[in-house]
């Protein structure tokens, strides 16, 4: 045996080792202890492992035991007592640690002139990573000024604001998906009211499959299918799956028992409702959606301790939502207006919202009801001039220096190409005279989308869509805006206040709002 000390760092080595590569190393060795030899010159000079060096001494070792070879044979370091576990670990420890080592260009570069290191490394090659060295420093320079900035770790953000507030919001997330089943726990069903006449998904947005149309159909006849889970609503399909079946087979052995499949449109996420409001409304301020839909939105903004307006087409929705608020939130149900959203400004005469915020129809993607006021029944032109129509009187009722967001994602016509809807929705505010003020991404669940996006992509190369924008928008001054949203109210859904100011107690607008013949004659 012989000490550790009496190694010699190589004057030569041209590695670098990052601080995370050596936090590693040293990591590694207290887990696992030593595993692989390193070699060395007559002078005890380290020619390969001078990392493992360093991190041995850091980590406690401090002998060593030198086996002379002339290298016409393998030095091979049978490590004894590890447990399979271990075993996996020191493997891709070892391959970790390398992968995070750098190169110091400055000694490539001098070992470049005093020896012949082509083999190893061409000009090319030389070139490449000293503009990969250019990035990776000002990556790190990145790096340092965000963490100066903020001064504090992710997890002080999602303290603070329930999540970082950056601008990819991922919906997969444990945080995420444990909020959201909170919040369907307190009976949270946004697609009572979808049963009814609601038609489910357009023609142009499917893979054009005639099975597929066809399978699309037979779910329509049975009740709707739209964009929901097949393997949540089929009893043993995965057993099904299991067995070889295909989806088409299950689906149609299905049918053929006679059992239906319920609506499936798409549910909107509560968990981005609450972010929403916490983050661009006041507490006790009054939300206007214009395109209500089911429940979620009007329910997560009582629990929320904000007052919800919404507006939505069909009575069969409205009632349940109403139905739903009243045993929810009991005190201080969200108000739901049965009427065309194109009336807008005549339903909610007198409102001044503290926020806009909605999910729109997108276009034909899912087609709710047959009748013709109903804005995913319009082609795509017409259904863009009533939507810029009813953006543009929602945003009159909004109060100045105040935000508003709507939820969108682009959809295809008929030939499989994208409308622009992110854009039309965009121009529809901006024209309204409110600015562009952020944009995030949702990274939504991915549910059945492997399988559609393996059916399409091998004949029409269109990526699976998976991500939703979130636009927000500001109409007034930015500085006043923030300060009227105050600070960030985050509290474990249960405890939510329920509690809020009403919106009519001193103007006659409650009235108005909540007189049901209102919205039956519009």
């Amino acid at each position: 045996m012989e000490s550790i000390n009496s190694l010699k760092s190589d004057h030569k080595n041209a590695r670098k080792r990052t601080d995370r590569s050596s936090e590693l190393i040293k990591e590694s060795l207290q887990r696992y202890g030593a595993a692989r030899s390193i070699v060395i010159d007559e002078e005890n000079r380290i020619l390969a492992g001078n990392g493992t060096v360093e991190g041995a001494k850091a980590a406690g070792i401090s002998n060593i035991r030198v086996i002379e070879t002339e290298g016409d044979e393998i030095i091979a370091v049978r490590r004894t007592g590890l447990s399979e576990e271990q075993k996996v670990g020191l493997a891709l420890a070892d391959n970790r640690t390398s992968d995070l080592s750098t190169w110091d260009q400055e000694m490539l570069n001098r070992l470049s002139d005093e020896h012949d290191i082509s083999p190893w490394f061409s000009d090319a090659d030389l070139t490449g990573l000293a503009e990969a060295e250019d990035l990776s420093a000002f990556d790190e320079a990145v790096e340092d000024s965000i963490e100066a900035e903020t001064a504090q770790p992710s997890a002080k953000l999602a303290d603070r604001f329930g999540i970082a507030p950056f601008s990819i919001l991922n919906a997969r997330e444990g945080w995420w998906q444990e909020r959201k089943r909170q919040w369907l726990d307190l009976g949270i069903q946004s697609e009572v009211g979808r049963e009814g006449n609601l038609l489910g998904m357009s023609e142009t947005v499917l893979q054009p499959d005639e099975q597929l149309r066809q399978l699309k159909e037979a779910l329509q006849a049975g009740g709707g299918a739209g964009n929901g889970s097949i393997h949540a609503k089929i009893p043993g399909y995965y057993q099904k799956k299991n067995a070889g079946m295909s989806d088409e087979e299950i689906v149609a052995e299905f049918l053929d028992s006679g059992s239906q499949i319920g609506a499936g449109t798409s549910i909107f996420d509560p968990v981005l409702a609450e972010l929403a409001y916490r983050w661009f409304s006041p507490q006790d301020g009054v939300i206007l959606d214009p395109f209500a839909g089911g429940s979620v939105r009007g329910i997560v903004a009582l629990k929320s301790g904000r007052q919800y307006i919404g507006c939505d087409l069909r009575a069969e929705q409205v009632e349940a939502n109403r139905a739903q608020g009243a045993e929810i939130t009991p005190d201080n149900p969200p108000i739901w207006h049965c009427s065309d959203s194109r009336n807008i400004d005549r339903v909610c005469e007198g409102l001044q919202a503290d926020m806009i915020f909605s999910c729109p129809p997108y276009a034909d993607l899912e087609v709710y009801s047959d009748n013709p006021k109903d804005l995913s029944t319009l082609p795509y032109d017409q259904f863009v001039e009533s939507y810029r129509e009813i953006i543009a009187k929602s945003c009159s009722l909004l109060k100045d220096n105040a935000f508003a967001c709507f939820v969108v994602g682009d959809v295809r016509d008929k030939k499989g190409n994208y409308y622009n809807f992110v854009g039309d929705t965009i121009k529809a505010f901006t024209d309204a005279g409110l600015s562009y003020y952020n944009e995030a991404i949702l990274i939504t669940p991915v549910g059945t989308l492997p399988i559609r996006a393996g059916r399409t992509f091998a004949s029409t190369r269109k990526l699976g869509k998976t991500h939703q924008n979130v636009l927000v928008f500001l109409k007034g001054d930015a500085r006043k805006a923030v300060a009227a949203c105050g600070e960030c109210d985050f509290a474990e859904v249960e405890e939510q206040p329920a509690e809020h100011g009403p919106v009519a107690e001193s103007t006659e607008y409650g009235e108005k709002l909540t007189a049901d013949s209102i919205g039956g004659e519009l």
